[in-house]
């Protein structure tokens, strides 16, 4: 859970896209991210050996490369499908001296359990940050660190 909270702070801190904080999500999230080739382990559910095996997640084969998260709102928008299937979300950009949070959090996002016409507080996360995209990450992985909490307290 410590990992989550740096990494939703390094989310606001950011000024833009990037490819570490990617890395970092994927792995927060499951994967199993390379840094140095930018690529990570799947199953490919063949049977033939690759000849490689990850000695961290014993997987036999590297995918794709890492998805580029915080560049890409279609990025941001397919991971909150996976952590969060269903939900609802909202986001764009503050105009400069309009409720930002800082001086790079002009971007916003808000993610929820229903649609924007109900309100459940407790099914409810909102990301600020330097891009929409960045700001939708926020919000996921807060509703990510929330669902931890509730599991680690029963």
């Amino acid at each position: 859970m410590q990992k989550l909270e740096e990494l939703i702070a390094a989310l606001e801190k950011a000024d833009g896209p990037r490819r570490d904080l990617d890395a970092d999500i994927l792995e927060a999230t499951g994967g199993c991210a390379h840094r140095e080739t930018e690529y990570y382990c799947i199953e490919d559910g063949n049977d033939v050996d690759s000849g490689f095996t990850c000695k961290r997640c014993h997987k036999d084969t590297y995918g794709e490369r890492v998805p580029t998260f915080t560049a890409s709102m279609d990025a941001a928008l397919a991971l909150l499908a996976i952590v969060k299937p269903g939900w609802f979300w909202r986001g764009g950009y503050v105009p400069a001296g309009k409720y930002e949070r800082g001086e790079y959090q002009h971007g916003w996002g808000h993610i929820s359990r229903t649609d924007a016409s109900n309100c459940d507080r407790d099914d409810e996360f909102t990301g600020w940050a330097a891009t929409p995209a960045l700001a939708i990450l926020i919000a996921t992985l807060r509703a990510k660190l929330s669902q931890e909490n509730n599991n680690a307290d029963k």
